[in-house]
């Protein structure tokens, strides 16, 4: 039983893997047999040409340089030597003012400044001699109170104090013979008036004079350190006072009294410059943009002049920033003005802004663009705020191998192939790549002019 039990489940493992073998066949391979329509390549045909990378924005011209000058006090407008639109050197005097100050005021202060000065010079020489003068005079002191010093120190080192002050500092000393001095005579004063031969009053004063030739011992001792003490604190002051002024003035009231010197001579070179008139020079060679005051009238310290440098010419430019790539300086640049749409300026962008500047709400790079001077006609005024269309040329090749965008696959970053059509099939070929667009890729090598590539294939 159990035997032809295992031979009808061999029976059923059997027609199963069989039948599993027919379904595979069936959905597999046999499909694999059936001819299958492929959809036809989509190519292109590589081809020479010229490509450009540019990056376009918009800008207007600036001033190289541009710096405000005025005068450096109040006053009136005498003269005025130029106006807009003047060209003029630096050192050329663009304007006079007369001034607050008349020359009897001008006088007055410079004698005023002329003593400060003196007195200074005077009180900074006086520093030298008195640390002079401190300096002998601590010397001085040095030796007298060192003398005083060691004549203290002797004397108190020969003094013979009572046993009963040994072992004791001269404060302790003192204060315990006070009280002993003290207490012998509230003894003594009930019996200060019995007769001298009585005897208890006799033992009382005994003690009474002994009390007192130790007090007095004590007092001694301390008046002997005392001398010393001060002799020494005296000679110890001496000596700071000669470190003081051992090398001349101390440093803090040298360092006043320069201060002061040279405060003063500041001051006087100020008043010595002060004119009735005064002229206000061009710092820069340059342009005069704006006159923003008038002969006669009154003016403070502020601009009253613009310069400008506008050699050479500069522009603003301001470009999308998804255009970084393609905006560095040194990059060539084409300019064509609104004013003057009939002719094309070269330059070059000199220099890029290191962060964004925002426009009319909209992030954009700011660059610098310098104009070539053989570009530019001389008769053609350029004025500051003309507007101009600016194409920053990143990249140009010519008469490059050109190939379609879509034709290109991308193995690695930076490596890319091509499936170049040879007798109908594709075959994948590596290529170099130069510069890119949108649409269109210089092929450096890999791929001739002619061949053609497979950019894909196309559903019927």
């Amino acid at each position: 039983m159990l035997k032809n039990k295992f031979f009808w489940i061999g029976i059923i493992l059997v027609l199963a893997i069989a039948g599993a073998g027919y379904y595979l066949y069936v959905t597999r391979f046999a499909a694999a047999a059936e001819p299958v329509e492929t959809d036809p390549l989509q190519t292109a045909v590589a081809s020479r040409g010229d490509l450009v990378i540019i990056a376009s924005g918009t800008g207007s011209i600036v001033p190289t340089q541009q710096i405000g000058v005025g005068f450096d006090e109040s006053g009136t407008l005498i003269e005025l030597a130029v106006q807009e639109g003047d060209v003029v050197k630096a050192g050329d005097i663009l304007a006079r003012l007369q001034t607050q100050d008349t020359p009897e005021t001008i006088a007055a202060q410079l004698a005023e400044s002329e003593l400060a000065v003196i007195k200074a010079q005077n009180a900074l020489d006086d520093l030298y001699a008195t640390a002079e003068i401190a300096r002998t005079q601590a010397l001085s002191d040095i030796a007298t109170y060192s003398q005083e010093a060691r004549d203290a120190q002797y004397t108190l080192a020969n003094y013979t104090m009572p046993t009963i002050l040994q072992g004791l500092d001269a404060v302790e000393a003192f204060d315990q013979m006070k009280a002993a001095l003290d207490q012998a005579m509230a003894a003594f004063e009930p019996y200060k008036y019995y007769p001298q031969t009585d005897d208890r009053r006799q033992d009382l004063l005994v003690a009474l004079n002994l009390a007192q030739s130790n007090y007095d011992a004590a007092v001694k001792r301390l008046d002997y350190e005392y001398v010393l003490a001060v002799a020494e604190a005296n000679l110890m002051n001496a000596r700071q006072e000669y470190e003081k002024y051992q090398e001349g003035p101390a440093a803090d009231e040298l360092a006043e009294a320069q201060a002061t010197l040279e405060n003063a001579q500041a001051n006087l070179a100020l008043v010595q410059a002060e004119k009735p008139v005064i002229d206000l020079v061009a710092p820069i060679d340059g342009t005069v943009l704006a006159v923003d005051a008038g002969v006669g009238e009154s003016v403070s310290a502020a601009t009253i002049l613009t310069l400008a440098n506008l050699e050479p010419v500069t522009l603003e430019v301001y470009l999308d920033e998804t255009d970084l790539d393609k905006v560095t300086a040194g990059y060539p640049a084409e300019v064509i003005f609104d004013a003057l749409p009939d002719l094309m300026f070269t330059g070059q962008v000199t220099s890029v802004s290191k962060s964004l500047q925002e426009v009319s709400g909209v992030q954009a790079i700011l660059a610098r663009v310098t104009l070539d001077r053989e570009s530019m006609d001389g008769s053609i005024a350029l004025p500051v705020g003309l507007n101009a269309a600016v194409d920053i040329v990143a990249g140009q090749a010519t008469n490059a191998v050109l190939g379609p965008i879509e034709a290109l696959r991308e193995l690695d970053a930076g490596e890319y192939a091509v499936f170049v059509v040879v007798d109908g099939q594709p075959k994948l070929r590596v290529v170099e790549v130069g510069l890119m667009d949108v649409t269109m890729a210089e092929i450096k090598s890999g791929l001739e002019a002619g061949e053609i590539g497979s950019t894909g294939e196309t559903e019927v």
